[in-house]
């Protein structure tokens, strides 16, 4: 028996983030659930939620994945798998070459030690294609690179091996969806299976909101979160180029307007703000070499204003990730006005 809080399942994953991050989840047992609810065990009471005793299997091992970690590949590990990407039920491990005699056994101790996590891929490529999606191999757990995501309350279905989804930008996600007031026409460009747009949603149930994807299986998916979530009527799934879209139905309509682009998003912005109404806010997502920081990207960003014959006023730009040693993304919040 444990000691467990019970949370709704739709916010299980969020909350369990949460306890384990503050240091309160006890990690001794893996959590359980039943149709409406999750077990998370506790080592102490959290504010608003009643303890309970539950059944709960204690994990087979007590070590942690990154302590099983050195005893398989001793000191090359270091620095190597400090991370690694959890999305849904779907952990994605990047594996060099001179450890790959040992990536099944790497990838059966992350299931040990994770209940969580019910299949284990390695990436096998970078983003490919005009979708910018990533090939990836079986390691160990399900077959399958199906999942459900949860964050900030939202569901999402996604296949990884078929759409562009980064979970590291959940916080980038929050931190917009805080910023759209009531009564808000937001625009998501390459929109994915939705992600920013049903946060958005979520939070501000007052806006209108619309994504646009060029991938089709990213549309069917979005369409399905937007039921999944109950978000009908107020969350529009786009199938399409943004360039052609914009000026058929968005040219001057945003009050908002979205540029999540893993790459290149750059060459989008002159389309962003053909879709942005006079005062409407842009945030816009760009990779730069870590020596040239937030002033390369906040560079772009008023070339392309001077371009459109905009106003541009920078409103904040800042750090999202590191990408590599060498690049950083970053993010630039900026209001475009009318002529200069």
């Amino acid at each position: 028996m444990a000691k467990a809080i019970r949370v709704p399942r739709k916010k299980g994953e969020e909350m369990r983030r949460k306890l384990s991050s503050s240091g309160i989840l006890d990690e001794e047992y893996f959590p359980s659930h039943d149709e409406k609810y999750v077990y998370l065990p506790v080592k102490k009471s959290v504010p608003r939620y009643k303890l309970v005793e539950v059944e709960a299997r204690k994990r087979e091992l007590r070590k942690g994945f990154k302590e099983m970690l050195a005893e398989i590949v001793g000191e090359s590990a270091e620095g190597v798998f400090s991370s690694y990407d959890i999305v849904g039920d779907i952990a994605v491990l990047e594996i060099p070459d001179n450890l790959r005699a040992k990536e099944n056994e790497i990838a059966d101790a992350l299931l040990r030690t994770n209940g969580n996590i019910k299949v284990v891929l390695r990436k096998e490529s970078g983003m490919e294609g005009e979708y910018r999606v990533r090939r990836f191999a079986f390691l160990a757990g399900e077959k399958r690179t199906e999942t459900t995501y949860v964050e900030h309350g939202v569901r999402m279905r996604l296949d990884l091996a078929k759409v562009y989804f980064s979970p590291r930008l959940s916080h980038e996600r929050g931190r917009i969806a805080e910023k759209v007031k009531p009564g808000e026409t937001v625009l998501v460009m390459f929109a994915g299976v939705g992600p920013f747009a049903l946060v958005i949603a979520r939070k501000q149930r007052d806006a209108k909101v619309y994504g646009i994807e060029l991938n089709p299986d990213a549309v069917k998916y979005f369409e399905e979160n937007v039921k999944l979530n109950g978000m009908d009527g107020r969350v529009e799934a786009i199938l399409g180029d943004v360039r052609k879209i914009i000026p058929e139905r968005f040219a001057g309509v945003a009050d908002r307007v979205l540029m999540p682009l893993p790459k290149s998003a750059e060459d989008f912005l002159d389309a962003a703000l053909l879709a942005a109404k006079k005062g409407g806010i842009i945030h816009f997502y760009t990779f730069v070499n870590r020596k040239d920081g937030k002033g390369a990207a906040e560079k772009k960003v008023l070339e392309a204003g001077k371009r459109a014959g905009r106003k541009i006023q920078i409103l904040e730009s800042r750090e999202v990730r590191p990408f590599s040693p060498s690049t950083v993304q970053i993010v630039v919040d900026f209001r475009a006005d009318g002529g200069t």
